[in-house]
């Protein structure tokens, strides 16, 4: 074998050289990732102390222990809880009785006269105290009203539908007496296409583990990783909860958050089965009532885009919906009309929320969009002179 020319390295040289070239390159790759890295964790580390210190925000705490599984219900409160929960407006105190019902600190208001309410997340109202939701309002305005004092029995739970008013209904109904019945529908999403065989028992609220993704779907990785990342940063960072408030618009446009475009409020779904099966179930509730004699009342609860025109015009812009496609009244319009057909009573509250919005309430959470204070005690204002003459009637003496 020859020697290689003076001057020039041999071959085991030169792999020696180029390995070790690679090896320095390596190593100030992974420096400079390292480092990057080490800023990013610093910075975002600032960002949250400073967030913390100068624009705190609302963490959301997630408590399923709140809920039980439960066989023709699919879920419901745990009885005698009191703890609090943080839906993303604030810690809240949260009371139930015996039977899961949420009340008061001091437990169950005793009263003359008896309303059973029946309905979801909007009367369930983990977002406010409970002095100022619409129960509270009721039990102690009503007795000035009515001379009698009034008791409510809240038995709505977040996430529930229609089928689920009429399962508790059959439930409640069967073992106590009431004087009227109050049944709210959210317009959001309590107008439903189909009803189910059984409702099975199963949690809430799904909590997203994490895990490697079976694929390179963007779906996938949705749930694999963001989903579960989400979960984690919402009950722990300020400066997650801050991002995602002001990239609303973006996570809309991207699929990543749980805001939704209610279809109701879509034109091309004047023509569905909808108002009709949800009608019929309301109906089946009614009937409930009417054989034991107890007068009943429906009552609409409008989403915020019908009431908040710089609501509507964010989603509609995230979600990328033509607003020409929209109707704001037509659930209202079309649940009225359906109601109607079947003789069932009801109080449609969007005139008042939306005239009350105009005098500057502000009706909804910032980060949990349900009613706040101010939502409770509008919709309270609007239906207590309807509740307050069906206790008067000398039907129900």
């Amino acid at each position: 074998m020859k020697a290689p020319p003076e001057g020039e390295k041999s071959p085991k040289e030169r792999n020696g050289a180029d390995q070790s070239g690679s090896t320095s390159s390596l190593r100030r790759i992974v420096l400079s990732a390292l480092l990057f890295g080490g800023s990013v964790a610093v910075g975002l580390a600032l960002g949250e102390i400073l967030i913390r210190v100068v624009a705190p925000q609302q963490l959301i705490v997630k408590r399923p222990d709140i809920w039980k599984s439960v066989d023709g219900l699919g879920w419901t409160h745990r009885s005698n809880i009191r703890t609090t929960v943080n839906t993303g407006e604030g810690a809240v105190s949260v009371y139930t009785d015996s039977s899961g019902f949420r009340v008061g600190e001091h437990g169950p208001i005793q009263g003359d006269r008896r309303i059973l309410i029946i309905g979801d997340s909007f009367l369930e109202a983990f977002q406010v105290e409970y002095e100022q939701t619409i129960p509270a309002f009721l039990e102690n305005r009503l007795p000035e009203m009515i001379g009698s004092s009034v008791a409510v029995v809240n038995t709505a739970v977040g996430g529930w539908g229609p089928p689920q008013y009429l399962a508790q209904a059959r439930l409640v109904l069967a073992k106590e007496d009431f004087d009227l019945v109050l049944v709210f529908l959210f317009l959001g999403n309590d107008i439903v296409a189909s009803r189910p065989a059984s409702i099975p028992p199963r949690v809430p609220k799904e909590v997203h583990p994490i895990r490697l993704p079976r694929s390179l779907r963007f779906n996938e990785i949705v749930d694999a990783l963001l989903y579960p990342i989400n979960d984690i940063l919402e009950v722990r960072s300020h400066l997650f909860i801050l991002f995602k408030t002001q990239a609303e618009v973006a996570l809309m446009r991207l699929g990543l958050t749980a805001a939704y475009f209610p279809l109701v409020l879509l034109r091309e779904q004047a023509g569905s089965d909808r108002w009709s099966v949800t009608a019929d179930i309301s109906e089946e509730i009614a009937s409930l009532a009417a054989e034991r004699g107890i007068p009943i009342l429906f009552v609409l609860l409008p989403t915020s885009l019908q009431v908040e025109k710089e609501t509507l015009e964010r989603y509609a812009a995230g979600m990328e919906i033509d607003l020409a496609s929209v109707d704001l009244d037509q659930p209202n319009r079309l649940m009225a009309k359906e109601l109607g057909a079947r003789g069932l009573e009801l109080i449609d509250v969007l005139p008042e929320l939306r005239a009350a919005h105009q005098r500057g309430e502000v009706l909804y959470g910032d980060v949990d969009r349900h009613f706040s204070a101010a939502g409770h005690r509008a919709t309270a204002r609007v239906i207590k002179p309807a509740v307050a003459e069906y206790l008067s009637s000398p039907d129900t003496e």
